[in-house]
Protein backbone atom coordinates (compact mmCIF):
# COMPACT_ATOMS: atom_id res chain seq x y z
CA UNK A 1 0.00 0.00 0.00
CA UNK A 2 1.68 3.85 -0.55
CA UNK A 3 -0.16 5.27 1.85
CA UNK A 4 0.95 8.70 2.77
CA UNK A 5 1.99 9.47 6.41
CA UNK A 6 2.43 13.26 5.43
CA UNK A 7 -0.27 13.93 2.13
CA UNK A 8 1.88 17.37 1.79
CA UNK A 9 5.59 17.80 2.75
CA UNK A 10 4.84 21.88 2.33
CA UNK A 11 2.34 22.21 5.27
CA UNK A 12 4.27 24.39 7.91
CA UNK A 13 3.93 22.14 11.31
CA UNK A 14 4.85 24.78 13.74
CA UNK A 15 2.29 27.18 11.88
CA UNK A 16 -0.90 24.98 12.27
CA UNK A 17 -3.56 26.34 9.47
CA UNK A 18 -6.91 27.82 10.48
CA UNK A 19 -9.51 24.96 11.35
CA UNK A 20 -11.95 24.90 8.09
CA UNK A 21 -14.90 22.82 10.19
CA UNK A 22 -15.88 25.54 12.73
CA UNK A 23 -17.60 24.06 15.72
CA UNK A 24 -20.52 24.87 14.53
CA UNK A 25 -20.00 22.96 11.60
CA UNK A 26 -18.89 20.17 13.62
CA UNK A 27 -21.76 20.23 16.08
CA UNK A 28 -23.63 19.28 12.62
CA UNK A 29 -21.97 17.04 11.09
CA UNK A 30 -21.88 15.07 14.44
CA UNK A 31 -25.27 15.20 14.38
CA UNK A 32 -25.25 14.01 11.09
CA UNK A 33 -22.95 11.62 11.11
CA UNK A 34 -25.02 9.64 13.62
CA UNK A 35 -27.04 8.32 10.58
CA UNK A 36 -23.69 6.15 9.87
CA UNK A 37 -24.12 2.60 9.89
CA UNK A 38 -20.98 0.65 8.30
CA UNK A 39 -17.34 2.47 8.69
CA UNK A 40 -16.67 4.35 5.38
CA UNK A 41 -13.10 5.27 4.03
CA UNK A 42 -11.88 8.24 2.16
CA UNK A 43 -8.89 8.25 -0.02
CA UNK A 44 -7.38 11.49 -0.72
CA UNK A 45 -5.03 11.41 -3.61
CA UNK A 46 -2.43 14.50 -4.31
CA UNK A 47 0.50 15.26 -6.80
CA UNK A 48 2.99 17.43 -5.11
CA UNK A 49 3.78 20.85 -6.87
CA UNK A 50 0.40 20.27 -8.80
CA UNK A 51 -2.39 22.53 -6.93
CA UNK A 52 -0.44 22.17 -3.82
CA UNK A 53 -2.95 25.04 -2.13
CA UNK A 54 -5.88 22.90 -3.27
CA UNK A 55 -4.18 19.45 -2.16
CA UNK A 56 -3.46 21.46 1.09
CA UNK A 57 -7.08 21.97 1.38
CA UNK A 58 -8.58 19.06 0.69
CA UNK A 59 -6.15 16.99 3.16
CA UNK A 60 -6.71 19.27 5.80
CA UNK A 61 -10.85 19.23 5.27
CA UNK A 62 -11.11 15.55 5.01
CA UNK A 63 -9.28 14.75 8.11
CA UNK A 64 -11.26 17.02 10.22
CA UNK A 65 -13.84 16.02 8.36
CA UNK A 66 -13.44 12.43 9.45
CA UNK A 67 -12.07 13.44 12.79
CA UNK A 68 -16.19 13.68 13.93
CA UNK A 69 -16.87 9.92 13.75
CA UNK A 70 -14.63 7.10 14.08
CA UNK A 71 -16.76 5.52 11.07
CA UNK A 72 -15.04 7.61 9.24
CA UNK A 73 -11.37 6.54 7.72
CA UNK A 74 -8.66 9.04 5.66
CA UNK A 75 -5.79 7.27 3.05
CA UNK A 76 -3.19 9.62 2.04
CA UNK A 77 -2.08 8.05 -1.50
CA UNK A 78 0.38 10.28 -4.39
CA UNK A 79 -0.89 10.43 -7.67
CA UNK A 80 1.45 8.27 -9.29
CA UNK A 81 0.89 5.17 -6.81
CA UNK A 82 -0.47 1.84 -6.83
CA UNK A 83 -4.02 3.21 -5.72
CA UNK A 84 -3.93 6.02 -8.00
CA UNK A 85 -3.61 3.65 -10.53
CA UNK A 86 -6.52 0.94 -9.29
CA UNK A 87 -8.43 3.40 -9.04
CA UNK A 88 -7.42 5.81 -12.32
CA UNK A 89 -6.76 9.03 -10.60
CA UNK A 90 -4.74 11.67 -12.46
CA UNK A 91 -5.64 14.61 -11.13
CA UNK A 92 -4.64 16.60 -7.78
CA UNK A 93 -6.62 16.81 -5.35
CA UNK A 94 -8.90 13.95 -5.73
CA UNK A 95 -11.07 12.56 -3.65
CA UNK A 96 -12.83 8.72 -3.16
CA UNK A 97 -15.59 8.15 -1.01
CA UNK A 98 -15.26 4.59 0.06
CA UNK A 99 -13.47 3.61 -2.82
CA UNK A 100 -13.61 -0.35 -2.67
CA UNK A 101 -17.36 -0.19 -3.12
CA UNK A 102 -18.32 2.68 -5.10
CA UNK A 103 -17.21 5.04 -7.71
CA UNK A 104 -17.66 8.38 -5.71
CA UNK A 105 -15.04 11.08 -7.00
CA UNK A 106 -14.08 14.45 -6.21
CA UNK A 107 -11.91 15.97 -8.06
CA UNK A 108 -11.07 19.70 -6.62
CA UNK A 109 -11.71 20.95 -2.82
CA UNK A 110 -15.32 20.35 -2.33
CA UNK A 111 -15.51 23.65 -0.08
CA UNK A 112 -18.92 25.42 -0.05
CA UNK A 113 -21.59 24.02 -1.54
CA UNK A 114 -20.14 21.03 -2.67
CA UNK A 115 -19.34 20.26 1.14
CA UNK A 116 -22.95 19.42 1.59
CA UNK A 117 -22.61 16.92 -1.29
CA UNK A 118 -18.99 15.13 0.27
CA UNK A 119 -21.27 14.72 3.39
CA UNK A 120 -24.47 13.58 1.55
CA UNK A 121 -22.13 10.92 -0.44
CA UNK A 122 -20.74 9.78 3.40
CA UNK A 123 -23.83 9.06 5.20
CA UNK A 124 -25.31 7.41 1.99
CA UNK A 125 -21.84 5.50 1.71
CA UNK A 126 -22.51 4.09 5.02
CA UNK A 127 -25.94 3.10 4.90
CA UNK A 128 -25.27 1.85 1.76
CA UNK A 129 -28.43 3.04 0.02
CA UNK A 130 -28.58 5.57 -3.16
CA UNK A 131 -30.39 8.72 -3.16
CA UNK A 132 -34.44 9.27 -3.64
CA UNK A 133 -34.80 8.78 -7.06
CA UNK A 134 -38.32 9.72 -9.01
CA UNK A 135 -40.45 6.63 -10.12
CA UNK A 136 -39.60 7.35 -13.73
CA UNK A 137 -36.09 7.97 -13.06
CA UNK A 138 -35.37 4.83 -11.26
CA UNK A 139 -37.17 2.87 -14.36
CA UNK A 140 -35.42 4.22 -17.01
CA UNK A 141 -31.84 3.24 -14.71
CA UNK A 142 -33.48 -0.31 -14.38
CA UNK A 143 -33.11 -0.62 -18.50
CA UNK A 144 -29.66 0.44 -19.09
CA UNK A 145 -27.67 -3.02 -19.67
CA UNK A 146 -24.31 -1.47 -20.26
CA UNK A 147 -21.98 0.21 -17.72
CA UNK A 148 -22.16 3.68 -17.22
CA UNK A 149 -20.42 6.56 -15.80
CA UNK A 150 -22.66 9.22 -13.99
CA UNK A 151 -20.39 12.49 -13.57
CA UNK A 152 -22.15 15.59 -11.25
CA UNK A 153 -20.76 18.62 -11.56
CA UNK A 154 -21.42 21.05 -8.56
CA UNK A 155 -21.33 25.14 -9.02
CA UNK A 156 -22.98 27.93 -7.16
CA UNK A 157 -23.25 29.63 -10.51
Amino acid sequence: MDKQEKPDKSVDSSNPPKPIVTEEVRKDLKENFQLLREPVTIAVFTREGQNDQYNRLATQLISEVASVDEKISVEFHPIGGDAAAKYRVERSPTILIAPERYRIRFTGTPLGEEGRTLVLSIILASIAKAPMLSEGFSETILKLTEKRDVRVYVSPT
